[in-house]
């Protein structure tokens, strides 16, 4: 699967141009997707997210791709920045993958709820 339009993707969706949009702002990283003129391309990983997100938007989390810092002392949890927040954040990761992503650019997905947001590595 390559890189697709997302005015091709919303027939598929049953969405508008603007509803589109917005979904895909809002639950896509800047990373997985890019302007050209007037419309977007999408990564294949943005793809996969947007369709998901388009039949059920309330239980598709927002993604980011960060950058691995370091492991936490914990080795459930890894210190990873996320260039959109411009913050450094601790992720949750299987502890055997842990030392394998060090220094490498992960998806993170980030769960909010009325404790807070907490962020969880995605394969």
């Amino acid at each position: 699967m390559a890189k697709r339009k997302l005015s091709a993707m919303l027939g598929e969706m049953e969405l508008t141009p603007t509803k589109g949009e917005q979904l895909m702002k809002s639950k896509l990283s800047e990373e997985m997707f890019k302007q050209f003129g007037k419309d977007f391309w999408l990564t294949e990983d943005g793809q996969e997210i947007l369709l998901d997100a388009a039949y059920i938007p309330e239980i598709v989390p927002k993604h980011y791709i960060g950058k691995v810092l370091k492991v936490a002392r914990n080795p459930r949890y890894v210190y990873a920045h996320i260039v959109e927040i411009k913050k450094k954040v601790p992720v949750v990761i299987p502890p055997k993958w842990a030392k394998r992503v060090l220094r490498k650019m992960i998806k993170i997905e980030a769960i909010t709820d009325t404790e807070g947001t907490t962020y969880r590595y995605v394969r």
